[in-house]
């Protein structure tokens, strides 16, 4: 787990946000709140490369979905990608964006944020890259193009899990 103290308790904080302001139909099929993970169990569980679904629209509004490899550090999702990506130039543009991870029927996220484009200049770039390498992934900056890392930023945080207590202690 990379998350720090503070990003523990800025994610619990969302998670109890997203609960609440859910609707009746999402509490019910995801059997909020008996059936959500905790930050700390959220954040032990997601390590490594993970595949995703990352949602992002074009400049006429229509949705591009496709799975892509992310990280979870500090409580935020981070897809490695090169400047010149179609996905990329979406979020510079347009930076709202939807994401998903799920493993069958057993555990289900969905965050719903804005995405900041980390290019090498940024302090948090050489970080990412090391765990993307760490992860037994390819580092982007061997990517024909600008390396960079899309940053979900989760305005909204969902969780499902078939059984939470295989997560850890909430």
């Amino acid at each position: 787990m990379r998350e720090t103290p503070a990003d523990l308790e800025r994610l619990q904080a969302l998670l109890h946000r997203s609960i609440e302001g859910a609707g009746p139909f999402l509490r019910s099929s995801f059997e909020m709140p008996e059936h959500s993970l905790s930050a700390a169990q959220l954040a032990g569980h997601l390590h490594g490369s993970l595949t995703v679904a990352l949602a992002t629209t074009t400049a006429r509004g229509e949705p591009r979905v496709a799975p892509i490899s992310a990280l979870f550090v500090h409580a935020a999702f981070c897809v490695p990608s090169i400047a010149q990506a179609a996905r990329a130039r979406h979020l510079a543009q347009r930076p709202a964006a939807s994401l998903t991870y799920f493993e069958g029927n057993d555990l289900a996220v969905i965050a719903h944020g804005r995405a900041a484009i980390v290019d090498a200049a940024d302090r948090s770039f050489d970080e990412l890259d090391a765990l993307q390498v760490a992860a037994g992934m390819e580092s982007p900056r061997g990517w024909s193009g600008d390396a960079v890392f899309l940053r979900l930023e989760p305005e909204r945080l969902f969780t499902y899990a078939s059984h939470p207590t295989r997560y850890g202690s909430a």
